[in-house]
């Protein structure tokens, strides 16, 4: 022949019909990178029924003369490939096997031993309340909850808001103290005074109606919670210079004294029993109309602590208090340790100190300089910041409130004084629900 296509010699052609799966799949087509078939696309050896529905093959000479002497191998002389060539025993594969074997025995193993570990759990008695019951809380010393604030979009508002969640959270019938904390660590001056103003509105809270003091105070600060709920950073926040007077409104209380006057308990008293409650709540509202977001610096390297406590200390087992650790200024330059180092604030503890001192000790604070002997082998001295951020905030907390609680005037006199205490942590940017 003058022209030739393809490799002179025998030539074989095999016509597979697949489904579609097997034409997608990329694992058939040997060294193949796509689905499909592209030109000179290499294929995976017979046989060909593992993968082809029906099989077909023609064989002869492509670019040379057919000589009638030569046979080519699988060629039946009517020109067909034999069938034989094409197609053979597929072996099934099972997962019947040892490394599956062992897999699933590992399985059933540990399903085994959890079960052995758990589920005796689920009928072992033990006591447990599926309600809250009042006698639960004289198993402890008292119940802390602590909101901290610490600047940026922390500001009064934020803080009122967070309280009024924290005090609307008083468990009723509680036989323990329940202690309402906010940690300042802004150690800003307006926010005291803001935290007394909302003190006076708890304590104006008048008791009548039949009720006791702390029902009353239960039922005003769920429905204030209920008012305030809704507040978002961006209308009371920090970036807020002036808040709306809605919004001012409902987080002062006074929507919330409007509402509860036309309650059953509330309506039927004149309006000179809420005189002082509706004079705590204007007081309120001024101080947060007032420079809104405008703060004054404490003095740095001063603690600043302040409790309330009920007109009638036996009226509700509510105490709250104010706390602002010193926040001396530092280099910051200095390494931020949690021992004293140069440029370091600190206090001296004698041997024989209680933690009654603490806070007389800690107002006697000096910070570490340079060229300044100070070698004293009898006091040890302790960084009046020992962590810094929110978390060192949330430890002063626990230590005041501990020293508050073991003074003689917070004693039960019972074997509760020994009791476990239930500490919580309010964010300051959430709201507790009632």
């Amino acid at each position: 022949p003058q022209s030739c296509f393809g490799k002179r010699g025998p030539m074989y052609i095999v016509a597979c019909a697949v489904n579609q799966s097997a034409y997608d799949d990329g694992s058939q087509w040997q060294n193949s990178k796509d689905k499909r078939f592209s030109p000179g696309q290499k294929v995976m050896p017979p046989p060909f029924n593992d993968r082809c529905v029906a099989v077909a093959g023609r064989c002869g000479h492509a670019c040379e003369p057919h000589s009638g002497n030569h046979t080519i191998p699988h060629c039946l002389p009517n020109g067909y490939i034999n069938i034989s060539a094409l197609v053979g025993d597929i072996p099934i594969k099972y997962n019947r096997v040892t490394p599956v074997f062992a897999f699933v025995y590992v399985l059933l193993f540990g399903f085994a031993v959890k079960m052995v570990m758990l589920c005796p759990g689920i009928f072992s008695p033990y006591r447990h309340c599926a309600y809250y019951d009042p006698e639960l809380t004289r198993e402890l010393k008292y119940i802390l909850v602590v909101g901290v604030t610490g600047g940026g979009d922390e500001g009064k508002g934020t803080m009122v808001r967070n309280t009024i969640g924290m005090v609307s959270g008083l468990p009723p019938l509680c036989r323990c103290k329940f202690v309402v904390a906010n940690n300042e660590e802004g150690h800003r001056l307006e926010m005291l005074t803001c935290w007394e103003k909302f003190c006076n509105v708890i304590a104006s809270i008048p008791n009548f109606g039949g009720l006791t003091y702390e029902e009353n105070l239960r039922q005003f600060t769920a429905l204030w919670c209920e008012e305030t709920k809704t507040m978002r950073l961006d209308s009371v926040g920090g970036k807020v210079k002036n808040l709306d007077l809605s919004i001012l409104a409902r987080l002062c209380g006074r929507t919330t004294l409007a509402k509860i006057k036309k309650e059953d308990n509330w309506s039927k008293f004149g309006p000179q029993a809420f005189s002082k409650l509706e004079a705590a709540i204007a007081a309120l509202e001024q101080d947060l109309a007032t420079d809104y977001n405008k703060f004054t610096p404490m003095v740095p390297h001063r603690d600043y602590v302040k409790d309330w406590a009920p007109p009638d200390p036996n009226s509700t087992s509510l105490r709250m208090h104010f706390t602002s650790r010193a926040k001396p200024k530092e280099d910051a330059r200095n390494i931020m340790v949690q021992h004293v180092a140069v440029g370091t604030w600190y206090y001296k503890v004698p041997p024989n100190a209680t933690p009654k001192d603490w806070l007389k000790l800690r107002e006697n604070c000096h910070e570490m300089v340079y060229a300044q002997n100070d070698d004293d082998e009898v006091n040890v001295k302790v960084p009046l910041r020992s962590s810094h951020g929110k978390a060192g905030g949330l430890n002063f907390v626990d230590n005041y409130i501990t020293i508050v609680n073991d003074r003689p005037e917070n004693s039960y006199g019972t074997e509760q004084d020994e009791a476990p205490s239930l500490y919580a942590i309010a964010d300051a940017r959430h709201q507790f629900q009632p």
